[in-house]
């Protein structure tokens, strides 16, 4: 069987010779379309300037035909081209990511960053070097936006999370529907993938994120109905007027009425149209606005509603696609793209003629409005809808780049244990290193020391961010996982923020805050605390810290503190073993520090900050 990277690398060289076909063909098509105009049109003048006006017309018909046809030829190799150009850009990026070179894209989901959240500062899922930029395979504001949202809000309930388990399975197996649901949302920022982490890019990463497709005022929009334009008095009086009016005008060409009434009753069409016009410009402007994204949504829309699923989970995704006469919803949309095709004609020459004779604009607006009372109140759970199947596409890339994960075990509540065997970090190399881990309600606490360097906090992040992925419904990086449904909570990167006077100590204090008030609602909290109280003196700092994780076992939380004060080890005899001493060590060789990443039971007895001062360059005598 191939690895994913094997897979990957195939179809980057496959796209990669069907864009160079496409390439050559459309630019050879485009050379013979200049040369069919200039022969046809060169002949067309030769012939005029000898008066054959008869094959002058032949030839103009004869090239005007060719130079169709090859159009139409040419239009489909551009749409072939473009197809595969972002099929090309989307399996490169995809060897990328199982390469372990995911940290080229530029999207990190900075405006997501929540130093307040309970968890995602701390555990790198959001920013650079984050979950979010490793996984992120959105290519809508709505999908983007929905990716963000689960990874902030994982499940709850084991039943749910089984049925995400299963819903991401199907999903990572239907690796030709999920490229081509990304694929067609590229045409949003012109097939263009951006992996380059420059300013430039940024900014234009930027500029698309923000303008690109968000809908806001298209939900508010279409919510709006407007009975006016969709009664019956006024579809007699945008049907009735003009059909009078014309009529009028046979008549008074037939001299059967005078020539003042048709003139008259056209000067009334044309002030009607004057007439409050801006204020139906502004839902033309808005349709028009963001035409090119509703057809990316139809698109978007049309692969999934069309793709047969088994899971429950998104089969109950597609049953909230429907109006409410259970209509599809990119037919509705697809609607919408039609009326938009006809408001598009107000920017032709002969509209005005064509405004003033037939009320072109009223009719458009009631065809606006026709559509908002079938599908308007629908739009927004529609595209909510296609951006959770975006967001959950992109968590499956977790399942099928990673094989060797295994999905994790929800553990019942009457016999809840974190148990984890060779477990190691998601975001790190393959060359990683994996420890075992058991915590339960007779150990519900950990306590790890070690030296600098040495893995402490990599080894809190596993576990935070094992929990994280096992809650969103996502493989884990180990041999076998199984966990209780509980909070997580992680107070292990504060800084100071001047801007609002905080400093770094009162930052951590407002996170152990957070935890305590957790554990004091009653919730099923697993902290992580990773060098507790470290921006104070060592004697409050050693008695802050065991009285709060005291306070936490009291109340019935888990956790794992990571310090280096050994004096709390003697927490594992005063607790009768409910809090557990666990360390990492190193080694030297060659005057060199190594370390192994292992985790062992008992209190460290290394230390190697000097050692590391000397290497600094400090002179330690």
């Amino acid at each position: 069987m191939r690895t994913p990277e094997e897979k990957y690398k195939k179809r980057v060289d496959v796209y990669k010779r069907k864009l160079e076909l496409y390439t050559g063909k459309s630019s050879t098509t485009g050379n013979y379309k200049l040369l069919v105009f200039f022969t046809g049109l060169i002949g067309a003048a030769v012939l005029f300037f000898f008066k054959l006006y008869i094959l002058m017309a032949a030839v103009i018909l004869l090239f005007g035909g060719l130079f169709a046809y090859l159009s139409i030829i040419h239009n489909t190799y551009i749409k072939n081209k473009n197809y595969y150009h972002a099929m090309f850009q989307i399996n490169q990026m995809c060897l990328k990511r199982a390469l372990g070179e995911w940290n080229e894209f530029s999207d990190i989901g900075e405006e997501f960053l929540n130093p307040q959240h309970n968890y995602t500062y701390d555990l790198d899922i959001f920013g650079k070097g984050s979950i979010f930029q490793m996984l992120n395979m959105t290519a809508t504001y709505s999908g983007r936006h929905k990716l963000a949202e689960l990874l902030l809000n994982p499940m709850e309930n084991k039943e749910e999370i089984y049925k995400r388990q299963e819903a991401l399975q199907e999903l990572s197996k239907k690796l030709i529907f999920r490229h081509r649901l990304f694929s067609n949302g590229l045409t949003l920022n012109k097939n263009t993938i951006l992996t380059d982490n420059n300013e430039s890019d940024k900014k234009r990463k930027k500029t698309l994120l923000d303008t690109m497709n968000k809908l806001d005022d298209v939900y508010t929009w279409a919510k709006e109905e407007k009975s006016l334009y969709t009664s019956p008095k006024y579809k007699l009086l945008i049907f009735g007027l003009p059909s009078l009016s014309f009529c009028m005008l046979i008549l008074g060409i037939i001299s059967l009425v005078p020539v003042y009434v048709p003139i008259a009753l056209y000067l009334v069409q044309f002030i009607m149209i004057g007439f409050r016009a801006q204020n139906r410009n502004k839902s033309f402007e808005l349709v028009e606005k963001h035409s090119d994204t509703l057809k990316v949504y139809k698109s978007l829309l049309r692969i999934f509603e069309t793709e047969k699923f088994s899971s429950n989970y998104i089969n109950s995704l597609k049953n909230k696609l429907k109006d409410d006469y259970g209509n599809p919803a990119w037919k509705q949309i697809e609607k919408l793209s039609k009326i938009w095709e006809l408001i598009a004609n107000r920017y032709n020459l002969m509209h005005i003629f064509i405004n003033t004779a037939v009320l072109w604009d009223f009719h458009c607006l009631a065809a606006l409005e026709n559509w908002k009372k079938s599908g308007g109140k629908h739009v927004e759970r529609w595209f909510d809808t296609i951006g959770e199947v975006e967001a959950l596409c992109s968590l499956s890339l977790m399942c099928h780049d990673n094989p060797e994960y295994i999905m994790p075990r929800i553990c019942e509540e009457n016999t809840p244990q974190i148990e984890a065997l060779r477990l190691g970090h998601p975001l790190l190399t393959k060359a990683r290193e994996c420890n075992d881990i058991t915590i339960n309600s007779k150990e519900p606490i950990l306590l790890i020391t070690g030296s600098n360097m040495s893995g402490k906090s990599t080894f809190l992040r596993t576990v935070g961010m094992s929990l994280i992925l096992s809650y969103l419904g996502l493989p884990i990086c180990a041999e076998a996982f199984s966990c209780p449904v509980l909070k997580v909570y992680a107070c292990m990167r504060t800084s100071d923020n001047l801007g609002q006077s905080v400093s770094s100590f009162y930052a951590e204090l407002l996170r152990v805050k957070m935890i305590v008030e957790a554990v004091d609602r009653g919730e099923k909290v697993f902290f992580l605390l990773d060098e507790i109280f470290k921006g104070t003196n060592s004697a409050d700092r050693h008695t802050g810290a065991k009285m709060l994780i005291n306070q936490l076992d009291k109340k019935g939380a888990w956790g794992l503190v990571s310090t280096h004060d050994l004096e709390l080890a003697d927490m594992e005899n005063e607790s009768q073993g409910r809090i557990r001493n666990y360390h990492f060590k190193e080694y030297y060789k060659d005057n060199q520090i190594y370390f192994d990443y292992q985790l062992r039971k008992g209190v460290s007895d290394t230390r190697n900050a000097i050692f590391l001062m000397k290497m600094a360059g400090v002179n330690i005598e």
